[in-house]
Order: structure tokens, then sequence, then C-alpha cells
């Protein structure tokens, strides 16, 4: 989404409704993140942007199995900050 003054924002909802459990057939609990990107472009080089990945620092397990050796859960709340500079415009 454009905003005015060379800014951007992008929103994104997740929803799952439960991976298998095991072999099944019974299925883990429904899950949702909300993450959120802002941005703003300064001059022709420099990008400016603050990210946010499961806002509302939901937990929910992922995974059971073997598959990978152990039990998973998502990832906690991350909120980090990108600067890009573009050498060749």
């Amino acid at each position: 989404m454009s905003l005015p003054g060379h800014m951007w924002m992008t929103p994104a909802y997740q929803f799952g409704s439960g991976f298998l459990n095991g072999d099944g057939p019974a299925h883990l609990p429904p899950h949702s993140t909300f993450d959120l990107s802002i941005g703003k472009q300064i001059g022709e080089a420099f990008t400016v942007s603050a990210n946010a990945v499961n806002i509302a620092n939901t937990r929910y397990l992922l995974d059971t199995s073997n598959t990978f050796g152990a039990t998973h859960y998502v990832n906690s709340r991350q909120v980090y900050v990108q600067v890009r500079f573009r050498f060749k415009l």
C-alpha cells in the first residue's frame, strides 16, 4: 500500500487451520499471526523500513513429529529495522 511522502506499508495476516498431529487424524489447534512493515524512500538511493513479525506474540505448536528431531513452536515477536542503499541507479 503506497502512502504519501514516498512511504509504504505492508500488512500481512496468516491463518492456519491446524497442522496434522503426528500421523493423524488429529490436528493441532488453529492459529493466526499478523505482520507489518512500514518504510520510507529517502532520495533515490536510500530506503529505511521497520518490520514487525508476529506482532501479537502468539505462541502455538508447529510440529510434534520426529521429522526434524524435536517439537517446534512458532517464533516469538521479532522487530527489526532495515536500511538499504542502492549503489547504481
